[in-house]
């Protein structure tokens, strides 16, 4: 493909193009979940240590069900859901620059596994585990299903995706858009923001926002190393195609 400018119309039209893929691969993926929906039910009832959920009107169940397989989907499908998001990331990228896709794609969906199964399998347990601890004698635990899947829908999609940090750095990075002495000084803020973003992210428990806090903070430290390097190949780089420019 030969770099050329693309109209603003011609973006919507991608973009359109790519969201009716996505669309479309989710509708397949949630309806295959949806035969497998009471396997579903159970490993995660089970996984968040929980005996018994509840529904509290006729049609709770029914659109639960319907959500958790959309959930299902979702996941299942989202291999090619980066796939289509890098494809259309990847227009803005220069002839010499689309070579990353076939390394930023896979490592995406690795990383996302990643997070929402750390979610899943570590969090979630060590949350439910706390938020039941304050059962009382005359405080009798009750959780409906809708709750319940949306707090696990909601971690599960906050931690996949915020496990993305060093994978953005390192695009970023790669096109020369943040350098180590930025991201070192910007510690502090980043602190901030992560503490901010999780408490957003996550349910309004502490356990869930330390657990995804302190991770991606982990993460950013490995994002700054990753831009040390990238910056560092970049400056040699340079030298070697323009030495008087290096000299200079």
């Amino acid at each position: 493909m030969e770099d050329k400018a693309l109209t603003v119309v011609e973006h919507l039209s991608e973009l359109r193009r790519r969201i009716i893929y996505i669309l479309l691969s989710v509708a397949v993926t949630s309806g295959a979940a949806y035969f497998f929906i009471d396997e579903i039910l159970a490993l995660i009832i089970k996984t968040g240590g929980i005996e018994n959920l509840v529904f509290i009107s006729p049609t709770e169940a029914f659109f639960v069900m319907i959500k958790l397989s959309i959930l299902a989907g979702i996941l299942a499908a989202m291999p090619f859901i980066l796939f289509q998001i890098w494809m259309y990331v990847g227009m803005a990228f220069k002839k010499n620059e689309k070579k990353y896709l076939i390394f930023f794609g896979p490592v995406s969906y690795v990383l996302f596994l990643i997070g929402a199964t750390f979610a899943f399998r570590a969090v979630l347990p060590l949350a439910m585990t706390f938020l039941l601890s304050f059962e009382k004698q005359n405080i009798i635990k009750m959780i409906t299903l809708n709750l319940y899947i949306g707090f696990l829908g909601k971690m599960i999609m906050a931690f996949g995706l915020m496990f993305e940090l060093p994978l953005v750095i390192l695009l970023l990075s790669k096109l020369g858009l943040v350098s180590p002495r930025t991201l070192i000084k910007g510690q502090k803020y980043a602190i901030v923001g992560i503490l901010l973003t999780a408490a957003i992210l996550t349910p309004p428990d502490v356990v869930s926002q330390i657990m995804l806090a302190v991770p991606v903070f982990a993460m950013y430290e490995i994002g700054i190393w990753i831009c040390i390097v990238v910056t560092k190949k970049r400056e040699r780089e340079f030298e070697i195609n323009n030495p008087a420019a290096s000299e200079i």
